[in-house]
């Protein structure tokens, strides 16, 4: 394994030069910090992140914690997210949670010990020992997806409420009256949560009568849509339509549509949310909801840079503007 003693003997200069010139700590001489960045290039010499950060307060660690590993919408923004922080020249950690507040806890915890520079939560877990937490991690964070009115970093989310209530807006402007929703489980602040404020507002205004046997609640799976979807489609007077809270659920749901022997959308209308590249390969392609995840990702690592350089920077909260993408799983009354 290359050492810095390495790097210092081939460039003919001493430790503490090579380490000058690696953390920037003091003014080196240009012809000095070629002769060292040509020997850290020859012998593919990797710094150590931990060892600079606790001498320069700068560890180049971005810590992410995700909520949901096997969902793909998660997985396109943690793609975004992580080429964002390599551009940049940050590495990224990452934790699952998987619905697990003692393991988010337990990661934020341990990441105190490693001094990184930025946090980003994707998570809903949201309780007291977070927000302990948070404050004792000292670092710039962002929040995404939820609302938290106590939470002192910025936050990135969608116009939920509103894109709920067009895509509702939209099926019954084909005739639907009989609406279902497939939700998947929120917490509190998740602006999932906005999506049923959005479900129930488009039926009111259309004085359509909320049915609560139409409104299900589970996880966000391709297996949850099935099931719940099926047990829609017996009930004696069965939705026409069905909007879900993301793409897998509507994908379990186009599924069990098909095996109840019946036609989309000729018989069930179906819509997505989030627009995973999945919904564009479906039969038939699925309607739902873009999210631009790219994006996400993007403005995320953004905002921590942006915080590092300035952290007096007051909080933002960027609503980010969703689109009803229609394709072809969903269409009039028949």
């Amino acid at each position: 394994m290359t050492t810095i003693n390495d790097v210092a003997k081939l460039a003919k200069v001493s430790n503490a030069t090579v380490s000058h010139v690696i953390n920037k700590t003091r003014k080196v001489n240009p012809e000095t910090i070629e002769k060292v960045e040509w020997a850290i290039r020859e012998l593919n010499y990797q710094p150590n992140a931990m060892a600079r950060g606790l001498k320069t307060g700068n560890s180049k660690l971005i810590g992410v914690l995700n909520y949901y590993s096997v969902d793909v919408y998660f997985a396109e923004v943690l793609t975004s997210l992580e080429a964002a922080a390599h551009d940049a020249g940050y590495s990224v950690l990452l934790r699952h949670t998987e619905r697990d507040c003692e393991n988010q806890g337990d990661a934020i915890s341990e990441w105190m010990n490693k001094n990184i520079d930025g946090l980003i939560i994707n998570s809903p877990l949201i309780d007291d020992q977070f927000h302990d937490l948070i404050e004792k991690l000292n670092c710039p964070c962002v929040l995404l997806h939820v609302d938290d009115p106590l939470f002192k970093g910025d936050i990135i989310r969608g116009n939920d409420q509103d894109i709920t209530e067009e895509a509702v807006n939209y099926l019954i402007g084909l005739g639907h009256e009989r609406v279902a929703c497939i939700a998947g489980i929120t917490y509190d602040y998740h602006t999932a949560a906005q999506r049923r404020a959005g479900y129930e507002k488009a039926l009111q205004g259309a004085n359509i009568p909320i049915n609560n046997e139409w409104f299900v609640s589970t996880e966000y799976g391709v297996d949850e849509g099935y099931q719940q979807c099926k047990s829609l489609m017996s009930l004696t007077n069965p939705p026409t339509a069905i909007f879900t809270y993301s793409d897998l659920l509507a994908i379990g749901a186009m599924r069990a549509v098909v095996d109840s022997g019946l036609h989309i959308p000729k018989d069930v209308s179906i819509i997505g949310f989030d627009d995973i590249q999945l919904a564009e390969y479906c039969i038939p392609r699925l309607t739902t909801i873009y999210q631009d995840k790219k994006r996400i990702g993007e403005l995320a690592i953004e905002l921590i840079l942006k915080r590092i350089e300035n952290p007096d920077v007051p909080p933002s909260q960027i609503i980010l503007p969703m689109d009803l993408v229609v394709r072809e799983s969903s269409g009039p009354l028949q």
